[in-house]
């Protein structure tokens, strides 16, 4: 017995006993009338044993299974090491009866540590770790492998910040962020962010930061979210040029046509949100494209978009407040934000009614009936390829398909059976032409000695 339960024992039997009333006992064992006569009706019947907690030596039905816990941290060492424990719980969830509480201490007691646990967490971690590591502490290998990569991880590890205080679409930041993302070569991940909401809008793979990258989340967030009132990138060429003039690139044009302001900065504090969405997905998904094994880049898009960016929208980004809605309805048919979103190269009409490009001849064709439509001598003209890689041309507000002209041989050969031999003429030594050339040469040498002497 403990001795609460020996207090009651005491003082319940001194009741029966009569060595003390019921306002004693109830004043010493801070109990009502029933509970002291319950307590009697038991003394009576079961004694000192009556007393004793029934549960005292049992298995707890709510204990956990070691061997479940066992199972679960082997899991994480192996597969999920560079998961956050919060996200390998949400994983495994449907899979386990267990909680998240329960997985958090457990993992801590046995010194398994988050790759982005706070400081004083890590800090104890490692003084753990470092002493057992000098006592010749039997340690697992897995558990040394992990404190020395979360050592290594402490310093990257930065802190995630928001802020609710711009409309959804007011402002919309992008990116390209380059890691060996997928497989075992370097891509460039391009990403737009609602600022106000932290709300990814799309994303695209590409092996380099290449302005079709850009194209491809502006046409999906045009599509999936409309038009937003400003863009936000860095300084880099497809977006500026060097006198810091936005209006004159490809990308640029389009924001034009699309009534979007673009602004640009070299200082990446100035779009911190797509800054910190890099980091946050170098954390998140590059474990889960290695955990689901995707290594081609098709399927990693549409992992991108399908399944990992909802997930992170739904846990991280804010709920859309449409009293400050900045975001424009699209009133574009897909047919002409095919050409708007494209590139733009101006050109002069020929006296064959084509256009020269990138070394190849095209001439502008009627959309309805395939006819060539001719136009008068350098008639100016805009080449345009659209989203979808077609060939199409802008001549006085009107757009015309362009169709390649093929090449053709210029040098024309005739064939001719009665072919004779063309011969040089030389005259023959007696031949007047060639006297008189004699004669002239002696009188010249006769003048050139007279002139010696």
């Amino acid at each position: 017995m403990n001795n609460n339960e020996l207090k009651k024992y005491s003082a319940i039997k001194d009741l029966v006993d009569g060595k003390k009333n019921i306002e004693e006992v109830k004043f010493e064992l801070s109990m009502s009338d029933r509970q002291i006569y319950r307590l009697k009706k038991k003394f009576k019947e079961e004694g000192k044993k009556g007393f004793i907690h029934k549960g005292r030596g049992k298995k707890s039905n709510k204990k956990l299974d070691n061997k479940i816990l066992k199972e679960l941290e082997n899991l994480y060492l192996t597969e999920y090491y560079d998961y956050s424990i919060e996200t390998f719980y949400e994983e495994i969830k449907n899979n386990y009866k267990i909680s998240y509480d329960a997985i958090l201490k457990a993992f801590k007691k046995d010194d398994i540590i988050s790759p982005y646990a706070h400081h004083g967490t890590l800090k104890l971690y490692k003084e753990n770790m470092e002493n057992a590591i000098k006592d010749n502490n039997q340690i697992d290998e897995a558990k040394v492998e992990l404190y020395e990569t979360r050592k290594l991880e402490d310093e990257k590890k930065h802190i995630r910040k928001s802020s609710n205080l711009y409309g959804f679409g007011q402002e919309v930041q992008m990116d390209s962020c380059f890691d060996v993302w997928f497989g075992d070569i370097v891509s460039a991940l391009h990403l737009a962010i609602d600022k106000g909401t932290k709300k990814v809008l799309s994303g695209q793979f590409e092996y380099e930061e290449i302005n079709e990258g850009y194209y491809i989340i502006l046409y999906n967030m045009i599509i999936n979210y409309g038009i937003p009132a400003k863009i936000k990138t860095d300084n880099r060429n497809s977006f500026s040029n060097q006198d810091n003039e936005t209006d004159t690139t490809q990308f640029g044009v389009i924001c034009q046509d699309l009534d979007i302001i673009l602004t640009t900065s070299s200082n990446p504090t100035s779009k911190a949100n797509v800054e910190r969405e890099n980091g946050v997905f170098k954390r998140r998904l590059k474990a889960e494209l290695r955990h689901e094994n995707i290594t081609n880049i098709n399927d990693v898009n549409n992992y991108l978009n399908e399944t990992f960016i909802p997930k992170i929208n739904a846990k991280f980004s804010f709920m859309i407040n449409h009293k400050n809605y900045k975001m424009r309805k699209n009133n574009y048919t897909n047919e002409e934000l095919n050409l708007i979103i494209s590139e733009k190269y101006k050109r002069l009409i020929d006296n064959a009614s084509a256009i020269s490009f990138k070394g190849e001849y095209y001439v502008p064709v009627n959309n309805d009936t395939g006819e060539v439509v001719s136009f008068k001598f350098r008639t100016e003209c805009t080449v345009i390829i659209a989203y979808n890689l077609e060939l199409w041309c802008k001549i006085e507000n009107t757009y015309y398909k362009l169709v390649k002209v093929e090449k053709r041989d210029t040098t024309m050969t005739k064939e001719n059976e009665n072919t004779t031999t063309h011969y040089t003429y030389t005259p023959p030594k007696e031949h007047s032409w060639r006297t008189n050339m004699m004669l002239k040469k002696e009188s010249e040498l006769k003048d050139k000695e007279k002139d010696k002497k």
